[in-house]
């Protein structure tokens, strides 16, 4: 790449203990360490100042600006994504989402319940009785418009489904959710059992577990297209920090179906909303669409940081260089190699490990 600069990478020299216990609400596929984005803020924004992520997952970015006093302003289509990012860029106080649990048990009425009208995949997920609380839930939290049952709808994403006491469902991976097909036949071949769990005492776990300091500042959620961050006016934003999708990699969708299942949303109908392709040529026209956004609504003279992992040995981020960032106008100050170790990226099913695609992460810091 022209002006290459390598850089190290101080982030990693942070541990799990030292970030915020919002960032372990639920686990998130391709997720970057929260240390990565608290750096960058740092070292390219003020206090005040609006640090946007427009593909934010799990709401890293979002979190890690509203604690270092800046404005955290997340955006992502996944309907999971942009539950997590909107409950972290404003979280009601511990008070309230303990009274809003007690207050739904005790609505709760077990008898009202018709566990009948769900399908055979998650039937066999759950116990009866920890099913019917579910169903209650989804029926009563109102995530998409009301702050509190979002916090609490998050929660529940989070310890949906894993392999300890502490989640709702038969023992399974908490990264991500594997087919029905493959649960089911798991399950015949070892003799699981649906474990009776009761949810509202695991959420007031949970809530005691992840709940932390209050945030310096609020923040911004929205569910629109990349290509179209209407909310967002010219020349607003003061850094922009982000992982886009990668190529060929992950349907978000298919690997939350089971979260997606509670918030009411259907995986395949979420992931033909989703980018995925296994075409160079439109994924290059994808990014070159997101970055002309990105560059109408980033202030001039301020910062992009884009953080591309390697796909089957290809550099990705500078192929996005060369044939996007580069004839937009950006001015390349940075290119960090970032190498990922062996564990960082690896999801666990069940014993064995799968996946490990992306072996360096390449991080391009961008001037308007």
């Amino acid at each position: 790449m022209e002006n290459q600069v390598l850089s190290l990478t101080p982030w990693k020299n942070y541990s799990k203990k030292d970030y915020h216990k919002l960032h372990s609400l639920c686990s998130y596929m391709a997720m970057f360490p929260p240390s990565l984005p608290n750096h960058f803020i740092k070292k390219y924004s003020k206090e005040g100042e609006s640090v946007f992520d427009p593909f934010s997952g799990r709401g890293t970015t979002v979190l890690e600006a509203c604690l270092n006093n800046r404005v955290g302003i997340g955006n992502d289509r996944n309907p999971l994504a942009f539950l997590l990012t909107k409950v972290k860029s404003n979280p009601p106080s511990k008070q309230r989402i303990l009274s809003k649990i007690d207050s739904l048990e005790r609505e709760f009425d077990p008898e009202k319940i018709d566990i009948n009208q769900e399908k055979d995949h998650i039937r066999m997920l759950f116990h009866d009785s920890t099913l019917k609380q579910l169903i209650f839930l989804r029926s009563r939290l109102d995530w998409k418009n009301k702050n509190l049952d979002a916090f609490i709808s998050a929660i529940i994403t989070g310890s949906i489904h894993g392999g300890s006491e502490s989640y709702f469902s038969i023992s399974m991976p908490s990264a991500f959710s594997m087919s029905p097909n493959y649960i089911k036949k798991y399950i015949q071949e070892h003799n699981l059992e649906k474990p009776r769990r009761d949810v509202f005492n695991i959420l007031r776990k949970k809530v005691e577990k992840n709940y932390q300091k209050p945030l310096m500042a609020k923040g911004k959620a929205y569910n629109l297209d990349v290509a179209n961050i209407y909310r967002l006016e010219d020349s607003s934003v003061d850094l922009i920090i982000t992982s886009p999708p990668y190529t060929k990699v992950i349907k978000y969708g298919q690997f939350n179906w089971i979260r997606l299942w509670f918030l009411g949303k259907n995986a395949r109908d979420v992931d033909k909303k989703l980018f995925f392709t296994q075409s160079l040529i439109k994924y290059r026209g994808f990014m070159f669409g997101a970055l002309e956004e990105l560059k109408r609504v980033l202030k001039p003279r301020k910062k992009l940081v884009l953080v591309i992992g390697d796909i089957k040995e290809k550099n990705l981020a500078q192929d996005i260089w060369e044939n996007c960032a580069k004839p937009l106008g950006f001015k390349l100050m940075d290119n960090i190699e970032d190498k990922i170790n062996d564990n960082s990226k690896v999801s666990k099913i069940w014993g064995q490990k799968r996946g490990n695609v992306t072996k360096i992460d390449r991080i391009l810091v961008l001037e308007k």
